[in-house]
Protein backbone atom coordinates (compact mmCIF):
# COMPACT_ATOMS: atom_id res chain seq x y z
CA UNK A 1 0.00 0.00 0.00
CA UNK A 2 2.93 2.35 0.29
CA UNK A 3 4.34 2.05 -2.61
CA UNK A 4 1.10 2.11 -4.38
CA UNK A 5 0.46 6.07 -2.17
CA UNK A 6 4.01 6.90 -3.10
CA UNK A 7 3.61 5.96 -7.14
CA UNK A 8 0.30 8.09 -6.57
CA UNK A 9 1.74 10.86 -5.26
CA UNK A 10 4.49 11.03 -7.62
CA UNK A 11 1.78 10.70 -11.05
CA UNK A 12 -0.04 13.56 -9.37
CA UNK A 13 2.38 15.52 -8.96
CA UNK A 14 3.44 14.63 -12.72
CA UNK A 15 -0.01 15.98 -13.56
CA UNK A 16 0.17 19.47 -11.76
CA UNK A 17 3.81 19.95 -13.72
CA UNK A 18 2.31 19.09 -16.86
CA UNK A 19 -0.44 21.69 -16.38
CA UNK A 20 2.35 24.65 -15.23
CA UNK A 21 3.84 23.71 -18.38
CA UNK A 22 0.67 23.95 -20.22
CA UNK A 23 0.27 27.24 -18.83
CA UNK A 24 3.38 28.23 -19.32
CA UNK A 25 3.21 27.55 -23.26
CA UNK A 26 0.72 29.26 -23.42
CA UNK A 27 1.69 32.39 -22.49
CA UNK A 28 4.63 31.93 -24.07
CA UNK A 29 2.45 31.64 -27.41
CA UNK A 30 0.58 34.81 -27.04
CA UNK A 31 2.13 36.76 -29.30
CA UNK A 32 2.54 33.86 -31.48
CA UNK A 33 6.54 33.72 -31.63
CA UNK A 34 6.90 30.62 -29.37
CA UNK A 35 10.91 30.81 -29.13
CA UNK A 36 13.62 28.69 -28.04
CA UNK A 37 14.59 30.97 -25.59
CA UNK A 38 11.43 31.23 -24.42
CA UNK A 39 10.94 26.86 -23.75
CA UNK A 40 14.42 27.09 -22.35
CA UNK A 41 12.60 29.39 -19.62
CA UNK A 42 10.00 26.89 -19.06
CA UNK A 43 12.75 23.78 -18.77
CA UNK A 44 14.50 26.06 -16.13
CA UNK A 45 11.16 26.69 -14.22
CA UNK A 46 10.05 23.34 -13.99
CA UNK A 47 13.68 22.12 -13.01
CA UNK A 48 13.21 24.55 -10.14
CA UNK A 49 9.50 23.23 -9.31
CA UNK A 50 11.48 19.76 -8.84
CA UNK A 51 10.67 18.28 -12.78
CA UNK A 52 13.82 15.80 -12.84
CA UNK A 53 16.62 16.32 -15.89
CA UNK A 54 15.52 13.18 -17.35
CA UNK A 55 11.70 13.67 -17.28
CA UNK A 56 12.14 17.21 -18.77
CA UNK A 57 11.92 16.38 -22.26
CA UNK A 58 9.07 13.91 -21.91
CA UNK A 59 6.80 16.51 -19.87
CA UNK A 60 7.41 19.04 -22.21
CA UNK A 61 5.76 17.10 -25.06
CA UNK A 62 3.36 16.07 -23.25
CA UNK A 63 2.43 19.43 -21.94
CA UNK A 64 2.76 20.93 -25.69
CA UNK A 65 0.04 18.63 -27.22
CA UNK A 66 -2.65 19.55 -23.68
CA UNK A 67 -1.81 23.32 -24.64
CA UNK A 68 -2.55 22.47 -28.08
CA UNK A 69 -5.46 20.21 -27.39
CA UNK A 70 -7.14 22.49 -25.43
CA UNK A 71 -9.95 24.68 -26.77
CA UNK A 72 -9.87 27.07 -23.13
CA UNK A 73 -6.86 27.75 -21.04
CA UNK A 74 -9.42 27.39 -18.31
CA UNK A 75 -9.29 23.99 -17.13
CA UNK A 76 -5.54 24.39 -16.42
CA UNK A 77 -5.67 27.89 -14.55
CA UNK A 78 -8.52 26.38 -12.19
CA UNK A 79 -6.88 23.37 -11.21
CA UNK A 80 -3.01 25.21 -10.98
CA UNK A 81 -4.83 28.42 -8.49
CA UNK A 82 -6.31 25.11 -6.16
CA UNK A 83 -2.93 23.29 -5.87
CA UNK A 84 -0.98 23.42 -2.68
CA UNK A 85 2.03 26.27 -3.36
CA UNK A 86 3.29 25.50 0.21
CA UNK A 87 4.72 21.94 -0.73
CA UNK A 88 5.92 23.52 -4.06
CA UNK A 89 7.85 26.15 -2.07
CA UNK A 90 9.32 24.37 0.90
CA UNK A 91 10.46 22.02 -1.91
CA UNK A 92 12.58 24.41 -4.00
CA UNK A 93 14.08 26.16 -1.21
Amino acid sequence: MFFNQKKEDKKKESSYLIKIASLLIHAAKIDEKYTNEEEEIIKKTLLELGTKQDELDTLIISAKQNEEKANQILDFTREVKNMDFKRWISNSL
